[in-house]
């Protein structure tokens, strides 16, 4: 079954990375890019917490990454945080993840994202790079202009507004 397109501001949300790879620093950097407060737990020296896990490590946060090289771990620190209603996300266990990381472009506030539903990231690698060409920087800008215009634009009927935001679009893409 499809994974449901779901897009959250997690701004300040509490998030623990279990783990300290390069897949975990992959995740930590994809979090803080949208700006969520990270915890790092391992039992390496490059993390903010060294130490094992343990279940109490769980408390206070909204979105766990599971990201260890013990996939019985992976599955453990999974369990308790669908117990506790805690997003969860375990690395390469579709089966232990109540969300998962899409491939994605961001430009700006402007996001496409890319998934597979877990089964095959490089049809979503795919998607990104074709793509790139179109979720451009200048799209980016764009989007900021028009949250103004838009904004000035609030007591014009929907389809009015709707008709002069995708001229203003298409001229400034033509530029």
């Amino acid at each position: 079954m499809a994974y449901f397109p779901f897009f959250i501001d997690i701004t300040d949300c509490k998030a623990l990375v279990v783990g300290s790879g390069p897949i975990a620093q992959n995740k930590i950097k994809i979090l803080k890019e949208f700006g969520a407060k990270v915890t790092v737990l391992s039992k390496q020296e490059n993390s903010d917490v060294t130490k094992e896990f343990e279940i109490q490590d769980l408390d206070g946060f909204n979105i766990v990454v599971a990201a260890t090289n013990d996939s019985q771990l992976n599955h453990k620190i999974s369990l308790e945080c669908k117990k506790r209603n805690i997003l969860v996300n375990a690395v390469d266990q579709k089966e232990d993840c109540t969300f998962i990381f899409p491939s994605y472009i961001k430009q700006k506030d402007v996001v496409a994202a890319f998934s597979s539903s877990g089964k095959n990231p490089v049809i979503c690698q795919y998607l990104k790079k074709e793509n790139e060409s179109i979720v451009t920087r200048q799209l980016g800008e764009i989007n900021d202009r028009m949250e103004m215009i838009r904004k000035e634009l609030k007591s014009v009927d929907g389809q009015t507004r709707k008709e002069i935001l995708k001229e203003f679009l298409y001229n400034q893409l033509e530029k």
